[in-house]
């Protein structure tokens, strides 16, 4: 999956519209419901630390952005990524659901996902001490950002992220060391052998942990673990769904036995995908919702792999049609789903 912010509006991107207005007025009361049906849910929630769900959020979006003309379905609350009143609504919603970190897109230091990254963290520390709720979140190191291209804007922007986030209790961290998330590590020309140099840079004593996005095994001897921000979406296509995910998780047990290594398999899982309607888009396609069942069966086919982490692609990809968010079409529908699930991950 191509994960270019697109330029027409990313950087600042059927009856008639007054029905879909109307229904965005009446559909914007129900996920206030889903909080309030929750709001016994003020302690801490009994999620299992070692058994991460992480969803792929972003937080790019201005009120300008909702439109149909590029986007599959809308939110039922409409609204600005940088604000605080957004971020908290997000945050419980994430919460309640089991969601136990954010994977946020990272434009590097200068961009708004950066100044809203660190909002972000704040926001979390807020939840805490209002609900008891501990969300640890981390970013999405967009390898085609602009500013972080080539190998010197690669590792200054790593070191960044390790000097103003990596101390946070509220950035994610598995077994004591601070996690990113690298997407397309060895697209653009980027090889294995500059990862390997950053990463001697940066963090020589492996004292992080970086999960690639990719499908080539080879990426775990640089890295720490993969994952699949398209989480697999041609076995829903073809039906194999479970079949897609166990091969995944077998390639990764023989190589941690053969290299005596711990490689982590962080397993996707997808509501759909639609991005038909982005002016531009090259390649586009689309995986139907099936009304909640492809979703599920994602989540099936994720759990039965015995995956390290779960992500989720995606919590509020608006533009390509990935959102578990609520929306216009589904309400809190996917929500719902979320919390069923991650209580069986949880146990």
């Amino acid at each position: 999956m191509q994960r270019q912010q697109n330029t027409y509006v990313f950087k600042r991107v059927h009856l008639a519209m007054l029905l879909v207005l109307c229904v965005v007025c009446l559909g914007s009361a129900f996920p206030t419901q889903f909080m309030q049906a929750h709001a016994q849910q003020q302690k801490p929630a009994s999620l299992n630390t070692n058994r991460q769900v992480l969803a792929f959020y972003y937080m790019w979006y201005s009120h300008a952005d909702w439109c149909l003309c590029h986007m599959s379905d809308l939110p039922t609350i409409r609204y600005t990524s940088a604000d605080n009143t957004t971020i908290d609504r997000q945050l419980n919603w994430a919460a309640q659901a089991g969601i136990s970190g954010f994977i946020s897109s990272w434009w590097g230091a200068g961009d708004q996902t950066n100044t809203n990254f660190a909002n972000l963290l704040t926001r979390s520390a807020l939840l805490q001490q209002r609900t008891g709720n501990h969300f640890a979140s981390t970013i999405y190191f967009e390898s085609d950002a602009p500013h972080l291209q080539g190998k010197t804007n690669i590792i200054n922007g790593i070191r960044y992220l390790l000097t103003h986030y990596a101390s946070s209790q509220y950035f994610l961290h598995w077994h004591g060391k601070p996690v990113i998330f690298i997407w397309d590590p060895l697209g653009g020309g980027r090889t294995l052998a500059e990862w390997a140099a950053v990463r001697q840079q940066v963090d020589p004593h492996n004292q992080m942990i970086w999960s690639a996005e990719g499908v080539n095994m080879n990426l775990l001897s640089v890295f720490d673990g993969l994952h699949l921000f398209s989480a697999g979406y041609w076995g829903i296509l073809n039906g194999n769904m479970k079949a897609v995910d166990q091969s995944f998780r077998s390639k990764i047990n023989a190589y941690n036995a053969a290299h005596h290594t711990n490689k982590i398999w962080a397993a996707g899982v997808l509501p759909g995908y639609d991005d038909t309607r982005i002016p531009g888009r090259k390649g586009a396609y689309k995986v139907p919702r099936n009304n909640g069942a492809t979703y599920r069966t994602s989540w099936d086919a994720a759990l039965a792999s015995n995956p390290d982490w779960v992500t989720i692609t995606t919590f509020n990809e608006w533009f390509e049609g990935a959102m578990i968010e609520p929306s216009v079409t589904y309400n809190t529908q996917y929500l719902t789903i979320t919390q069923h699930y991650t209580h069986l991950w949880h146990g």
